[in-house]
């Protein structure tokens, strides 16, 4: 059975919403996935939460969810992981046959939290891995590994986020596109040497919902409906200690998996846009050494902005780079469409301490 994606909203990103609430950040994103899938509320079987208790500052943070996204005595899965692994996991739930179509949502309400840097202290070991220092200390730790197994050096991480800065000028929901260039980034100050403050995405505030369906609900009612064909998810070594930190084993699992299913044997010849997380610069280039894709797909990796640009959502990361993979495929991308683009490979990370990802192969529908 075939999974597609039969329509996307997007609230979002503002570095800061004092005049939305999450919850109406999330019902506005709804209403516009609703509407783009040319269903009404009352027609979606499902839904999957994808949220962290912790990063929304209530216990059980799924039941406020079902109001928003009209899922009131409805199913509701929750996944407390990365968007792509709730697509994931609403995409199994339409293979059982039993759901036409499944909702997936997440959100960020970034600004509401003071200190930002005490969430990633918490998702380290408290015995072995905190000690009183930034928690970016492992990017750091990553970074510097990476460099010294590659042959990318510290000046093309920053030419990464520069970049992806600079062309985001052209996307209007990305409030951090800004005229930067390499040397600001090396610049910037030091976080987590190597790793500077611009090349660390900024937090952001967003709800994305996405709605997905069966091949008979794609054809009764989506405009333009987005095939999955393939998907994954692993995760590498949980203990940081034993973690090889120069590669992403977690995405390199992920995507043999996704590109089995979707029968993808080179994916750079195969891909003509993809989308990599970039929560911090290096981590960019480390994701597409991990899927297979050379320096040479730079220009044809997030043309959005990606994070840097417009911003870390928390769990709604990912979220958004799918979103941009949709309009990409749809031909709707505005200024910065790839000419073309029929099939999009995004990926997505948990984060920090994290080598957990996530790899979705989307293509357009053939007629």
């Amino acid at each position: 059975m075939g999974v597609f994606i039969l329509g996307v909203g997007y609230c979002g990103s503002f570095p800061t919403s004092s005049g939305l609430s999450y919850r109406e950040l999330i019902a506005r994103a709804a209403a516009m996935a609703y509407q783009d899938a040319g269903i009404s509320a009352e027609q979606v079987d499902g839904a999957v939460s994808v949220e962290e208790d912790f990063v929304s500052g209530y216990s059980i943070a799924d039941e406020y969810s079902p109001d928003q996204i009209c899922m009131v005595r409805k199913p509701i899965y929750t996944v407390p992981g990365d968007f792509l692994q709730g697509i994931g996991s609403a995409a199994m739930q339409i293979r059982t046959g039993r759901f036409r179509t499944v909702a997936v949502e997440s959100y960020s309400k970034a600004s509401n939290i003071l200190t930002k840097d005490e969430l990633l202290h918490f998702a380290y070991d408290p015995i072995f891995n905190r000690f009183g220092v930034t928690p970016h200390y492992l990017a750091g730790i990553e970074m510097q590994s990476f460099l010294g197994a590659t042959s990318f050096t510290a000046f093309d991480v920053a030419e990464y986020s520069s970049k992806s800065r600079s062309s985001a000028l052209s996307n209007p929901l990305a409030p951090y596109a800004s005229c930067v260039d390499a040397a600001d980034v090396l610049r910037a100050r030091q976080v987590a040497s190597p790793v500077t403050e611009l090349m660390i995405a900024r937090p952001a505030d967003a709800a994305i919902v996405v709605v997905l369906g069966s091949d008979e609900a794609a054809r009764a009612c989506a405009r333009k409906p987005i095939r999955v064909s393939g998907i994954g998810w692993a995760s590498g070594n949980s203990v940081i200690e034993r973690r090889d930190h120069r590669i992403s084993a977690g995405t390199a699992v992920a995507a043999d998996m996704a590109y089995e299913e979707a029968a993808v044997r080179n994916p750079e010849e195969e891909a003509d846009v993809a989308y990599v997380s970039d929560i911090y610069a290096h981590r960019a280039l480390m994701h597409m050494e991990a899927l297979g894709l050379s320096q040479d797909m730079l220009p044809r990796i997030n043309p959005d902005g990606g994070a840097q640009a417009n911003g870390d959502q928390f769990e709604a990361t990912s979220g958004a780079r799918l979103f941009d993979a949709v309009r990409q495929l749809r031909g709707e991308a505005g200024a910065h469409q790839v000419k073309g683009a029929c099939r999009a490979i995004v990926q997505g990370w948990r984060g920090v301490p994290t080598d957990t990802c996530a790899v979705a192969v989307l293509e357009q529908e053939r007629s």
